[in-house]
């Protein structure tokens, strides 16, 4: 099931990435890549139809875990949407945490934040509905939000988020699922195996419309599936990263590995 799942969910995303893409194009939706090539931005937007075949799937075959499923449905649709505002706006000069608050301060609220602030309102909600104690609604809630920010920090070259996203999505699968997680899973990397070659070859910007519900499916999936003590290793090392990339540059970084490099680069040339 899971193979199969993977397969069709490749083979969607590849029929319908042509026609997003133009329809991108017609709306305008066009932004220069790191190389200044014009080129459609947003096109990760193409995963809430995906999903919502998907999710009809599972409407069907587990209905008596429908609430599961609307969590998920409800987050990664609404951070796509959130997302390709924030992708499409014409005001980015607020680079980082920092740089979103003091605009804030400032009498501006920029896209960043009211993408961050509808993204917390959602882990926050996930997290009241799941948590037993305050210690693990606060594991939970940072979970979700770290999550779906940590995919967007790697979306600076072709192909690098959906790469992320696949390494920890397996070490996920290492680390134990049960069979209704690995569905959703599996769903998502077919989704991801099928852009992965059109990103790859930068022809379009997957942006945060496609980096923040692969981070918030992620959160929501450890939030449900993971001990307290896996969580709290997890928030750890998420917040370790968070914190190294408001000082340092991962692009730099990974340039300066050998193996890191390699990796970043496969596939691109």
């Amino acid at each position: 099931m899971t193979i199969l799942l993977v397969i069709i969910n490749t083979l969607l995303t590849l029929i319908m990435i042509p026609y997003i893409a133009k329809m991108l194009k017609r709306g305008n939706f066009i932004a220069k890549n790191y190389r200044e090539e014009s080129i459609p931005i947003g096109l990760g937007i193409t995963i809430v139809p995906i999903i919502l075949i998907n999710y009809l799937f599972f409407a069907v075959s587990q209905r008596d875990m429908l609430d599961k499923p609307l969590i998920f449905l409800t987050a990664i649709i609404t951070m796509a949407f959130i997302g390709i505002i924030d992708d499409c706006s014409s005001n980015q000069v607020a680079k980082g945490f920092k740089g979103h608050i003091y605009c804030l301060l400032h009498g501006e609220l920029t896209t960043g934040l009211f993408k961050a602030f509808i993204g917390g309102m959602i882990a926050l909600f996930v997290s009241i509905l799941v948590s037993t104690s305050i210690i693990e609604l606060f594991l939970n809630f940072f979970l979700i939000t770290l999550f779906t920010n940590l995919i967007n920090l790697f979306d600076l070259r072709p192909g690098r988020a959906i790469k992320a996203y696949i390494s920890i999505a397996l070490l996920f699968i290492v680390l134990g699922l049960n069979s209704f997680y690995k569905l959703i899973l599996y769903s998502i990397l077919g989704y991801c195996l099928g852009y992965l070659p059109q990103d790859l070859k930068a022809k379009s910007m997957m942006g945060d419309a496609g980096s923040n519900p692969l981070g918030i499916s992620l959160g929501i999936i450890s939030v449900f599936n993971f001990s307290l003590s896996v969580k709290f290793i997890l928030v750890f090392i998420l917040l370790l990263f968070h914190i190294l990339s408001e000082k340092y540059s991962f692009t730099k970084i990974i340039r300066n590995n050998a193996i890191l490099n390699y990796i970043d680069q496969l596939g691109r040339h």
